[in-house]
This record gives structure tokens, sequence and C-alpha cells, in this order.
């Protein structure tokens, strides 16, 4: 797979403190995790329209629909309950992973999350992230009527956001 062209550009101190704290304040568990208050440096990475924010060497954000969501190397690190998850079953991950929506009937467990909310999709064993979703309905009832579309997939393991991740890591030494 030829690797992703990244274009890099470091942000100001002013905004980059601005950027942190929006972030932290969406995902303070992420945010303690990989203990962002403390970052020194990060930089703005740009790929076929894409943006990612890089803290310290580490790609911890993207920006999809003016929204601020934390990608899945972020999450990674960050574990299993850093932020609201569903875990699905086996035979969820093949089409999860081709960019398909999370089905409720895949779901196998989930923390409480509500419509709208960013959720984590993870493997049935807890070990690996899948996905970046927004809720499409609420865990009570993805519990409770087991039919439909659960989570919209918003970023997935294999995608060109992942591909350029991995560029990131690389390039700042972290992979």
């Amino acid at each position: 797979m030829p690797s992703t062209k990244v274009v890099y550009t470091a942000v100001r101190k002013r905004e980059s403190r601005r950027l942190v704290e929006s972030f932290c304040s969406s995902y303070p568990g992420v945010c303690a995790s990989l203990r962002l208050e403390t970052a020194s440096e990060v930089y703005e990475a740009v790929f076929d329209d894409e943006v990612v924010y890089v803290v310290d060497g580490v790609p911890v954000a993207f920006v999809r629909e003016g929204a601020l969501l934390p990608t899945l190397v972020s999450v990674r690190m960050a574990g299993l309950g850093a932020l609201r998850h569903a875990l699905v079953d086996e035979g969820a991950v093949r089409p999860i992973l081709n960019g398909a929506d999370v089905m409720a009937p895949g779901i196998v467990d989930s923390s409480d999350f509500e419509v709208g909310d960013v959720v984590v999709v993870w493997s049935a064993d807890g070990k690996t992230p899948l996905a970046i979703a927004r809720a499409l309905m609420a865990s009570a009832e993805v519990k409770s009527k087991r039919r439909g579309r659960a989570l919209e997939n918003l970023h997935y393991a294999g995608d060109a956001l992942w591909r350029a991740s991995l560029e990131v890591l690389k390039k700042f030494g972290r992979l």
C-alpha cells in the first residue's frame, strides 16, 4: 500500500491551547490518559482534504463536519474506558472495517450512550478499536430493539485517515 502524502504545519501556542482545551472538554477520558494538558507541540497534518491534529507526535483528533473527533490511534492509546463504547461480535468486524455502519444485532455489549454521542466500536474482547462512530440510537434502544442501524461509521481501521495516522506515527518516531 503506498504511503499517504501528509503536509504538516505547526499550530501557534494560543491556538494549540484552545484546540487542546476544546478536545479535553469533549473527551476528558482520552485527554487524561494521553496527558494532553501538558502538550508542547501541536501540528496540523493535512492529506486528501482531511485535517488531523498531532499532539506531541500522536495523531489525536480529526475534523469531520465541523466537529473535532478522536482518532483510533488516540483511543487505542487511551484504552477501552476512556470513551463511550460498543463491543461487536466477530461477524460484524469485517463489514465495519470496510466502512459499513454498525447494526444493532452486532453489538454484544456497550456503555451507556445517547443519540449523537461519539462512540468507539471495539472488538468483542475489548482489545482492538475498530471504528469511531456517531450514535444513531441510544444504547437502551439498541438493547431493546436489537434491529436497525445503531452507529454511523465515521473513521475505521484501514481507511485513509488510519493510513495517514500511521504515517504521522512513523514521522515522529512513535511507531
